[in-house]
């Protein structure tokens, strides 16, 4: 029978799983407890969490959660920590990969992004995509460009115009 304390970390992952957009699992064998604070700190600055539980209870919340979740399981063997990510899934991604290459024992294994399992390979790809910020800035630009080069084109139709006419009333003087 499961005591009080683990039935509350279970309901606490719960929750998390249910707010989260992904869940990404690493491997933090080695890593010591500042450096793993300091990732903390970066990851809570991009509305994302760190939590550090046992595998079974990750298991059970994930079981729990109503996602197929078989694939992310099988990768919860030695010591994991969960990432859950809230609003943005790029940018915690960025520093978790900036994080495994600046420490090598941290590996990240996994995750499941919207209910989709996705390798750490294809992470690593995710992690060069632009914030979802710089997305919608780049797409702004794209669509107001063509709108300020007509714009642009019709003053420059009205400003030789009104040159000309300038041209043509100084030589009358």
């Amino acid at each position: 029978m499961p005591n009080t304390k683990n039935k509350n970390i279970v309901e606490d992952l719960k929750e998390k799983l249910s707010r989260s957009k992904a869940v990404t699992i690493a491997d933090y064998t080695g890593v010591s407890a500042t450096s793993l604070n300091d990732l903390r700190q970066k990851i809570r600055s991009a509305d994302a969490e760190i939590v550090v539980a046992k595998n079974t209870l990750l298991k059970v919340a994930l079981k729990g959660s109503g996602q197929n979740t078989e694939q992310l399981e099988s990768d919860l063997k030695g010591k994991n920590v969960a990432v859950f990510s809230f609003s943005d899934i790029v940018l915690p991604l960025k520093s978790l990969v900036a994080a495994a290459k600046e420490m090598g024992s941290f590996k990240i294994k996994s995750a499941l992004i919207e209910g989709t399992y996705t390798s750490a390979d294809q992470i690593d790809i995710l992690s060069q995509l632009p914030s979802r910020e710089q997305m919608i800035g780049q797409i702004v630009g794209l669509l107001s460009s063509p709108i300020s080069g007509f714009v642009r084109t019709l003053g420059g139709v009205q400003s030789k115009f009104v040159r000309t006419l300038a041209a043509v009333a100084d030589k009358r003087k």
